[in-house]
Formats: structure tokens, C-alpha cells, sequence
């Protein structure tokens, strides 16, 4: 007995020499592919076993992290194969995770079984007077995510809070939703897609509720009216009840400002919550009106607008989602996860309990108790955390997993939980190629990670956590500020979840344009009474590099009026679009209505997001005519510096945000690199103070030519707008009575140029034919020496330039005595109103020109003017800044056309 145990102890001991060495040397060969793909961290060989020329080889997690194409697996079986045998011929089988790596190669690779496609039924809602539909998109599919964390409070502290730190300039609670909120939902909305968010969507702080009691019956519907109690756009939700007969087709007519938008309300779901219908403006001098095809007895209520959170204080687009989903009216069972002793771990938790509460009944999920919605996936939006020396990026991680709570390895139909990480793959697999394509080819791929956190296990519907990058990582955040990186990175998820719903069902895609570019409106007028007055649309389609299937096949143009009515000026709300075929569209305009335009892209996946807002106007007894051109389109991130001791964002940087910005929190104030975390209150290195953490941000709203259009309608002129890119040849502005261009803070970078040539070469001839220019900007001053060119500004602007930061306070002294307006203020902080003007710059005039003013802190010339054989007036700073806008530019224009 004893003989036969020393032999076998003898081969143990034998065996284990021999796969000591391959072992150790597979481990790092399998390491070292597996980090040129993907940054999963390092492999190790649990065991090999051989039979002949088999070989399976048992690995960690970390192999099973990565996204492998047939080839790509093929290669790395003969790598394993020449460690092992000594040749690449053997047959490898490599196992990590509890699967062979085969059972783990991407849906992109493959054919597998089709997920259970469900029937066709009538989405939860639906806009029926949309133009266009989106057969290839995601017509009729919903879509549950949200952006990460939320103000929330504290159980163990007794007090409310952010659930991250603030750090750069932001939170991660409101950072994600700087990428939902204004790039991904509509994004996903406008291909057909249904979102439903366990967060408030509507930024609006006032709010309107319209309880029963307080609607009225009238020819079979139920009316629910109000008047809200400020002017602006207002998120559209109604709360129902449970009605075996409720109609799959309810009509919901939506009065808004001289509009009726008509919804499609699917009663057969979504009973007993908040069910969002829309967004559209609202009047304080009109009433709203809901008329809502269902009896009185079944509708709980209407609300308009997101409103402030009576619990917290605060407005309810901060919060996080247990406590926006007790307003929900989300049963305590979902919301309390802890059973009251972790507020902390309820907010996360109860995410993918919601989602499957909502899936509960629908044919999805047709044994589950819910509200009967047929969510077709979910995702959770997070930035991570962690912080990497020198200049590398952590880049992009993904977190599916493919158990549930119930240790089920399928979803409600039987099909397999593998496809959370096809889902999940497709998602990431496009954020790093599009970052690589079109900002930087060190964005850093990381793990498909298979693991159990709530968002990603407890959703019975193919789901995933997404970690983008690192919050906390300033080489990160260096691109996650960047308008630009959240647009290319929310339309990559949009992609990534577009084909994943396609391919998974064994459906075509088409992916939705880009915005338009080169966008004008101009004027046709006559004085003959057999012909008629036109505006006249142009634009060009922006191709799309990335995607073949994302060309223009008809356009979509949006038109809002603006009358006047008894001294009364009545603006309407925008309409739901005109589909045209070809880059032009003209239109019969009323004289003495002021036209606000924009144009979207479409094709069969649905359209793009709508370009900037142009306007024109058509004077019942025109005074002259201006051409206002929008040289403003730039978005950025704020500007950064590093050395070996200090790094941080720049003090008085600001982003400039692609509209309005969610996340800005205030500015940093600790930039010292060894500062060292301590907790989310005093986290160290990057710290950013709180002052902004409630309110929104105004950026480039990419609708400035509005606001002046607004005075020159007062002042009885006639106008067209368009894009610096819509000047087609340097005569394209002659025949105007004076041009207005619009800088604000475009400058010339790697992106964005302040006077491109053909701007330059239509205001030479311009002011050769005798014209008058208005040109204002915070950057005019500097760009000539950033460009090393001051022909152009000496020559045709008349300045040259004197300094940055040419005041501090904002306010500047005109000491002319043709200006009636003596004193002007800037806004030179962040604010929700206006965008600030925090680095307005001094000139000085040349060649004739003369000074109209000066900063009253500093003494430098704020703007100059010259009157010869053209008029022009430069102002170093941004117009729009202005607190009292229209004086000014009254006086500005006044001053341009007095001959």
C-alpha cells in the first residue's frame, strides 16, 4: 500500500515539474495578448490538463474580459499550444470563467439564437403627428437607463448628499447625466425608442399638478387645464389608473402656445406612475390643455414640469432614484432594498427592481407581477474611479453579469443571460473605436467584466453597467469635459445598443444622420403685388465618417412663430416639422412674424439632432436689411496645465457647454497633486467647490442670432441669419445693410477657426462695397496673433489687440456722447441665464478708428468704432453677456446705419 502511494507521489511530483515552467511562461504570454487588446490586468493558469494532443487549460476571470474576434481566439490557442506542445497545431480548449473561451466571442463574430422577439404591440407612447418614421431604428422599443447616483439622504449621517465626491469641476451624480440628458435619450428617442428613466428628466424647477378633481369631462375626454406659473418648456407626465378596458390607443392632445401636439397613450401599461409624454413651451398667457381620451374616473393626474423635491429642498432633477421614485409612486417593496438600514445601497439597488417591475406582465416577462412595459433592455450610466500617474487614460469598463438574483442564467423567456455581454460589447466595442477614430487613439479599452453589481445583475432584460472613464483621473476628464467626447461617446452607445437590438432580433439597421452644417435663411422680398415674399432654407448633410448606413435621405424643417397681437407679443412653440426632400426649402412667410428654424436629417433609423436655431423676418415697412451671421460654434472643454507639482483646470476656465450644462458644480480649488482622498467631503487633489451644484449652466445655446433678430424686429428692419460655413463666396453678403457677426467664444484651435477664409474674404468685399459691420466676440482681439496675422485685423476690423482679462469686474464706461447708454455690465460668472464673458479682452483702434469705451478697472479700450467709407464697430467681449443686451445693441445699430 505504502508503494503504490510513493509512486503515485512520485508521478504527482514529476507531473508538477513539468507544467511548473508552461504554467508560469503561459500565464505571462496569455497576460501579455490579453493587455495589447484590453487593459484586464494579469492572467493566471490555474491548471492544464492534456490528453495526447488536447490540451485544457483553466484560467482567472481576466481572459474572459476580453472581446475576441475567431481570428483573434485562433491565434491565441497557437500561442498556448507552442507553450504546451511545442508546436502551434495542438487542440486547445481555454477556459476562464466557468466558459471556453468559443462559448464568450461577441454577437459582432457570430451567428447565435435570436432573442424571443416579441409581437408587435402599441409602444407606451407615441407622437403621431411626427413626420417620419424609423423602421430600421428603434421604433417602439423601450429602453430603461439612467445616470449614475443622485442626491440622496444619508441614513448614517443624517444628512443629504452627493453619493461621490466633486472633483474637477463636477459630481459623478450629475456628471452621466450631462451625456443622458442632452446627447443619449434623444438620441435614442429620436430612432423611435421609448426611455424611461428612474431620475427626473426635466429640468424645469416649477411645477403644475392637476389632480382629478380639478379636470373636467367634455365630449368623451378628460380636459385637464392650467396656467403655469413661468414662461419656458415644461416635461409632460400623466399618472393613470388600472382599467381592464383601457384602450392601447388613447388620444392625448397636447394645446401649447399656439400649437396642438397629438400623443399616442398606451393605457394597457404603465399604470399608477408617472408616465412621460413630452417636453413643449408653455405661455403665462395661455392656458395648457391636456385632453385626454379616457374617462375622468381612470386619470389621477397631470404634471407639468420636474419641480423642486419638497423632501430635499432641491430641484428633483438632482435626486437620486429612491427618492424620485417614492414621488413615482413606486411600491416601498422596490425603494427599500435594506429594509430601512443602507439609504445608501437603496438608491443603487432599487434601479433594476424598478426595471423589472416595469417589465412584470408584458410578454417579456408574462409571469411576473408589473406594469405590463416591455423593456427590451437597461443600462446604468457611472464614471469610475481611480487615478493614474503621467498622462495615461483608464479608460472604458463594461459590467454585465450572466446570473440574476435567482441564480438563473436565462432571462424570463429562456434566452441566455450571455446576451447582456453581447449588449454590453457592442456598446464598448463602439465608445473606444469612435474615441480612437475621432479624438484620441490612446483611449484605453478595459475589461467586459462578468460580475455581480445590482444595476447590471438584478434587470431580468439584457443589461449593463457602463464605468466610461475615470472621474477621479484628470488625464480622463481632460476629454470627459469635452461637448465633443459626450456627443461622439452617447452616439456611440446609441450605435451600440441600434445594433445589438437589430442583430440580436435578426433585423437590419440603418444608423441616424448627423446634424446638418451650413445652415442659412435668407430673404426673398418684393414690392410687386402679383409676386410674394419667400424665406429661403439652405443646409448640406455632414457625412459621417463611421457609419456608411448614416446618409441623409430627407430633411425635417421646424419653423416657431413669433407674433404680435394687441401690444402683445405672442410667441409660439416649435411645430413637429415639415419633411422635404433636397437641401432647400422655401416658404411663403407673413410679414411682421418673426420665423425661429431649425433642420434635422433623416432616414430610416430616424433623425439626427437638430442643427442650430436660425431666424428671419420680413418687416411690414422695412427700414433695410441685416444679415446676421452665427460665427459661434464652438464647444470645449476648459483649458488645463500640469507640472510636476500642480495640475488642475485653469482658474476662470469654463467649458464652454453644447447648451445648457447639468454638471458644472464650481470651480476647483485644490491643485496640488500629493493632496491626498480623505473622504467625499475633503477629497483632495482636484476638489472643486459647490456653488453652481444646483442650477444649470448656460453655454453655447447655438441660438444667439435670436436675440438679435428680437431688437431689429423692434426697430423695424428686415433679416436673415446663417452659419459662417453657409457663406459660399466672398460676395455672398453684399446687397445687405449691415451684417452682424456673432463670435462669442469661437477662437481658432484644432477644431474651430475664428475667421475662416471664406469669412475673411466676404467681409473685404464687404466693406469694399460701402458696408456697415458689427463684430463681436470674446477672442477677436487675440486671434490675430494666434493665427500670426494682423493684416486682416488692422486692415478691414480696425483694432489691434491689447491684452487678456482685460476686466474682472464687467463693467465698461462708453464715453461717447452718440451713445446713450453710458454704462454697460458683463456677466463674467457661470450663471443659467446667460453665458459669461470671463475673459473679456482690451484692443485698441487703428487706421482711423476711435474708441467707444473703456473698462472701467483696468482703462483698456472695451470697443472701437470707425466711420469712412464703410461703418464698423468691434467689441471684444461677448454681446450676449450683456446684462442689458438690447440697449446696447440698439445703439450699435444706430450707429451702423446712420449715413
Amino acid at each position: 500500500m505504502s508503494k503504490i502511494y510513493l509512486t503515485l507521489v512520485t508521478i504527482l511530483c514529476l507531473s508538477l515539474q513539468v507544467y511548473a515552467i508552461p504554467v508560469r511562461a503561459l500565464g505571462d504570454s496569455l497576460t501579455a495578448y490579453a493587455n495589447q487588446k484590453a487593459q484586464v490586468g494579469k492572467v493566471t493558469v490555474k491548471r492544464i490538463r492534456t490528453s495526447g494532443n488536447t490540451a485544457n487549460i483553466y484560467t482567472c476571470k481576466v481572459l474572459s474580459g476580453l472581446s475576441l474576434s475567431p481570428k483573434e481566439l485562433q491565434e491565441l490557442r497557437k500561442q498556448a499550444s507552442l507553450l504546451v506542445f511545442g508546436h502551434t497545431t495542438g487542440d486547445i480548449h481555454i477556459y476562464s470563467d466557468g466558459y471556453e473561451l468559443n462559448e464568450l466571442i461577441p454577437m459582432r463574430y457570430r451567428s447565435v439564437e435570436h432573442a424571443h422577439v416579441r409581437n408587435a404591440v402599441a409602444p407606451l407612447v407615441k407622437n403621431t403627428d411626427l413626420p417620419y418614421k424609423s423602421p430600421n431604428g428603434l421604433d417602439g422599443k423601450h429602453i430603461a437607463l439612467w445616470g449614475s447616483h443622485g442626491w440622496y439622504y444619508n441614513k448614517q449621517l443624517d444628512r443629504w448628499l452627493w453619493q461621490r465626491a466633486r472633483l474637477w469641476t463636477t459630481v459623478e451624480d450629475l456628471y452621466t447625466s450631462s451625456y443622458t440628458m442632452p446627447y443619449l435619450v434623444p438620441m435614442l428617442e429620436n430612432a423611435g425608442a421609448i426611455v424611461l428613466q428612474p431620475r427626473e428628466r426635466d429640468t424645469q424647477t416649477e411645477m403644475v399638478i392637476i389632480e382629478r378633481s380639478d379636470m373636467r369631462e367634455e365630449d368623451g375626454k378628460t380636459v385637464a387645464e392650467t396656467i403655469v406659473p413661468a414662461d419656458g418648456e415644461y416635461g409632460i407626465y400623466i399618472r393613470y389608473k388600472h382599467n381592464p378596458n383601457a384602450s392601447a390607443h388613447t388620444r392625448c392632445e397636447v394645446e401649447h402656445k399656439d400649437q396642438t401636439t397629438v400623443y399616442n397613450l398606451n393605457m394597457q401599461m404603465g399604470a399608477g406612475t408617472w408616465i412621460y409624454i413630452g417636453k413643449h413651451a408653455f405661455s403665462t398667457q395661455q392656458e395648457a390643455s391636456l385632453k385626454i381620451s379616457s374617462p375622468k374616473q381612470y386619470i389621477d393626474a397631470v404634471r407639468l414640469g420636474g419641480g423642486i423635491d419638497t423632501t430635499a429642498g432641491v430641484p428633483r432633477f438632482v435626486v437620486g432614484a429612491s427618492e424620485y421614485l417614492k414621488f413615482a409612486n413606486i411600491p416601498d417593496s422596490i425603494l427599500d432594498y435594506t429594509k430601512g438600514e443602507n439609504t445608501y445601497t437603496n438608491d443603487y439597488a432599487c434601479r433594476g427592481q424598478w426595471v423589472n417591475y416595469l417589465l412584470g406582465g408584458s410578454q417579456l416577462a408574462p409571469q411576473e407581477e408589473g406594469l405590463n412595459i416591455p423593456i427590451d433592455m437597461s443600462m446604468a450610466f457611472h464614471s469610475d474611479a481611480g487615478v493614474r500617474q503621467g498622462d495615461s487614460i483608464v479608460g472604458t469598463l463594461l459590467i454585465y453579469y450572466t446570473k440574476d438574483d435567482n441564480n438563473s442564467r436565462t432571462l424570463p423567456l429562456g434566452d441566455s443571460r450571455l446576451h447582456c455581454r453581447y449588449l454590453a460589447d457592442y456598446v464598448q466595442t463602439q465608445i473606444v473605436e469612435d474615441m480612437r477614430a475621432l479624438h484620441t487613439p490612446l483611449w484605453t479599452r478595459r475589461s467586459l467584466k462578468n460580475a455581480g453589481y445590482a444595476e447590471a445583475r438584478q434587470p431580468r432584460v439584457p443589461s449593463f453597467l457602463l464605468e466610461l472613464l475615470s472621474h477621479q483621473n484628470l488625464n480622463d476628464m481632460r476629454y470627459g469635459l469635452d461637448p465633443k467626447v459626450k456627443f461622439t461617446i452617447s452616439r456611440a452607445i446609441y450605435k451600440g445598443i441600434l445594433k445589438y437590438l437589430a442583430t440580436a432580433r435578426g433585423e437590419k439597421y440603418v444608423v441616424q444622420p448627423l446634424p446638418v452644417q451650413a445652415f442659412s435663411a435668407t430673404l426673398h422680398q418684393t414690392e410687386s403685388e402679383d409676386k410674394q415674399d419667400s424665406i429661403i432654407l439652405s443646409w448640406q448633410p455632414t457625412t459621417d465618417p463611421l457609419e456608411a448606413t448614416a446618409k441623409a435621405q430627407y430633411y425635417v424643417v421646424y419653423t416657431r412663430r413669433t407674433r404680435s397681437t394687441n401690444g402683445q407679443t405672442i410667441a409660439g412653440d416649435w411645430n413637429d416639422g415639415t419633411r422635404v426632400q433636397g437641401t432647400r426649402y422655401a416658404f411663403v412667410p407673413d410679414r411682421g412674424i418673426r420665423y425661429d428654424l431649425r433642420v434635422a436629417a433623416g432616414n430610416k433609423g430616424g433623425i439626427s439632432m437638430p442643427s442650430e436655431t436660425l431666424c428671419a423676418y420680413i418687416a411690414p415697412e422695412p427700414k433695410g436689411t441685416a444679415m446676421i451671421v452665427n460665427n459661434f460654434s464652438r464647444v470645449a472643454a476648459p483649458t488645463f496645465f500640469a507640472d510636476s507639482l500642480y495640475a488642475g483646470i485653469n482658474p476662470q476656465s469654463y467649458a464652454v457647454a453644447d447648451g445648457k450644462d447639468i454638471s458644472f458644480m464650481g470651480e476647483q480649488y485644490d491643485y496640488l497633486r500629493s493632496s491626498q482622498w480623505v473622504s467625499d467631503d475633503n477629497c483632495g487633489w482636484g476638489s472643486s467647490y459647490a456653488d453652481q451644484q444646483f442650477v444649470l449652466t448656460a453655454g453655447n445655446t447655438h441660438d444667439y442670432p435670436l436675440m438679435h433678430g428680437r431688437v431689429l424686429s423692434e426697430l423695424g428692419y428686415s433679416y436673415g441669419s446663417c452659419s459662417t460655413a453657409a457663406i459660399s463666396d466672398s460676395a455672398a453678403l453684399r446687397g445687405y445693410s449691415f451684417v452682424d457677426l456673432i463670435c462669442g467664444k469661437q477662437l481658432t484651435d484644432s477644431t474651430y477657426k475664428m475667421f475662416p477664409d471664406n469669412l475673411r474674404a466676404a467681409l473685404v468685399d464687404y466693406s469694399q462695397q460701402g458696408g456697415g459691420v458689427l463684430l463681436s466676440g470674446m477672442y477677436i482681439g487675440s486671434e490675430a496673433a494666434a493665427v500670426n496675422d494682423t493684416a486682416f485685423t488692422r486692415q478691414i476690423l480696425r483694432y489691434t489687440y491689447r491684452g487678456d482679462h482685460a476686466t474682472r469686474g464687467g463693467t465698461m464706461l462708453l464715453n461717447r456722447a452718440a451713445w446713450p447708454v453710458q454704462l454697460v455690465r458683463l456677466v463674467t460668472q457661470p450663471n443659467p441665464n446667460i453665458i459669461c464673458c470671463e475673459n473679456a479682452q482690451g484692443i485698441m483702434p487703428v487706421r482711423g478708428a476711435v474708441s467707444i469705451g473703456t473698462y472701467t478697472d483696468s482703462g483698456m479700450t472695451a470697443g472701437i468704432a470707425y466711420s469712412g467709407e464703410y461703418k464698423m464697430i468691434a467689441l471684444p467681449f461677448i454681446m450676449e453677456s450683456v446684462e442689458d443686451f438690447g440697449a446696447l445693441y440698439r445703439n450699435c445699430v444706430h450707429y451702423i446705419t446712420q449715413r
